[in-house]
């Protein structure tokens, strides 16, 4: 899984309080914050909704014989399309498609459900 400052430009960036509780399983930003936030605070808020729903199939589901993945969950999931649907009514498409091309770097455009432990985390 790539490491927040690889996919802001090397910048490590702290969401405020405002932006929504980065400590839940599933981080919801709000929306209403998201929209006034800096370019790479809206990067970071999208990469963490995105990171607590979806993980690298590498390593998350099991490969076939040929080394491809066996997505057991309805995937693969597409960063492109997941991203857009949830975020283009609160950031700029830009903004978007420039978080969606690194993560197209750093693991590619097909991602895995992750699933929260039965802790709820």
């Amino acid at each position: 899984m790539p490491a927040t400052d690889t996919l802001t430009d090397g910048q490590l960036i702290t969401l405020p309080a405002e932006a929504g509780d980065v400590n839940a399983p599933r981080f919801e930003p709000n929306d209403d914050w998201l929209r006034g936030a800096a370019p790479e605070q809206q990067k970071t808020a999208m990469w963490r909704w995105f990171a607590t729903r979806f993980e690298d199939p590498e390593t998350a589901v099991p490969h076939d014989e040929q080394g491809g993945y066996v997505f057991t969950d309805g995937g693969p999931w597409l960063a492109d399309e997941i991203l857009h649907e949830r975020f283009d009514a609160f950031v700029p498409a830009a903004v978007i498609d420039a978080l969606v091309e690194r993560l197209r770097q750093e693991v590619g455009n097909e991602w895995a459900k992750r699933r929260l432990d039965e802790s709820g985390g």
